[in-house]
């Protein structure tokens, strides 16, 4: 279980126990027309009337022949109600429903309503706990980044001769766009070609047992990724120190930007324009949803004589 997950079961509140309350209304079902019991299945419903409410054998007996006689000729009664629910059901609304038709709808009325209130209240009930899902991811994201905050800050302060590791050759293609990033000849990163070229072609390196911490060098110029004295997004770094760091979720398809030397230390987000130029953003809640999104697409890997060459 992960800390957020375990935070959420911890404050969220225990649910009580649901006790069955009982109905006036009738549900569907095989319920017994003279004692209102419910039974299991329409065998049961049978074998429950024919042993609680049958009539006697004797006064089956008696009443036989008044009954076969009143089946061969039927009375006047019995031709009025025939001819009454034949009328009913001969007549229908506007809806095209018969009277009986009608008359159930009516009775279901109170419970979809009930149902219905019962639906919203569940859908209101969700929209809560993903508000809350919302925020504790809000919250976890940025105890992440400080925590990457932190770490660059710890090494910087600790190791006075850091080591890096090329990993792989690269390009970062934005995903609105869906375009490569290559360097101008004044070193500003630019989201401009639609297709990877020996231009847009990056190295990838991370600190030597820190995979949190990368740089990107580009191969051509070999020139790093950063910022400048002014804070602005440039591709002109001489080596990977503090301003050429960034962190990315290397785990994820397309991940953000996020550079260690923003606002002075206080880190922020790689952003870019409609023209496809990048500049950086202050870490904060708001300015994370217009962090843009890329991904780095491998190349191939790099060849041994490459990684010796780089490292030396």
């Amino acid at each position: 279980m992960s800390w957020s997950g375990w935070l959420y079961n911890k404050f969220t509140k225990e649910p009580a126990l649901h006790l069955p309350s009982s109905s006036s209304e009738i549900s569907m079902g095989f319920i017994c027309p003279e004692c209102r019991v419910a039974q299991r299945s329409q065998l049961a419903l049978m074998e429950h009337y024919d042993t609680m409410h049958a009539p006697t054998k004797t006064s089956s007996q008696d009443t036989r022949q008044p009954s076969s006689r009143r089946d061969l000729v039927p009375s006047s009664h019995d031709r009025g109600t025939t001819a009454s629910s034949s009328e009913r059901h001969s007549h229908t609304d506007a809806d095209g429903l018969s009277v009986d038709q009608r008359a159930f709808l009516d009775a279901l009325a109170p419970q979809l309503l009930e149902m219905k209130q019962a639906s919203r209240a569940i859908g209101n009930a969700l929209d809560h706990h993903n508000a809350q899902l919302d925020r504790l991811d809000a919250k976890s994201d940025k105890a992440k980044d400080d925590m990457r905050l932190v770490t660059a800050k710890a090494i910087n302060l600790t190791h006075s001769s850091m080591t890096i590791d090329v990993q792989f050759r690269c390009a970062l293609q934005e995903q609105n766009s869906r375009r490569f990033m290559t360097p101008t000849s004044h070193g500003d990163p630019v989201f401009s070609l639609d297709t990877a070229s020996d231009t847009c072609i990056f190295r990838a390196f991370t600190l030597t047992g820190n995979g949190d911490i990368w740089g990107f060098q580009h191969e051509q110029s070999r020139r790093w990724l950063g910022l400048n004295m002014f804070g602005s997004v440039k591709v002109q770094g001489e080596a990977l120190r503090s301003y050429e760091q960034f962190a990315l979720d290397s785990g994820r398809e397309w991940t953000t930007l996020y550079s260690f030397a923003c606002a002075f230390g206080h880190g922020g987000w790689l952003c870019v324009r409609p023209d496809g130029s990048v500049y950086c953003t202050r870490r904060t809640a708001t300015n994370k949803d217009v962090a843009m999104l890329v991904k780095v697409v491998r190349i191939e890997p790099i060849a041994e004589r490459t990684r010796e060459r780089a490292n030396n």
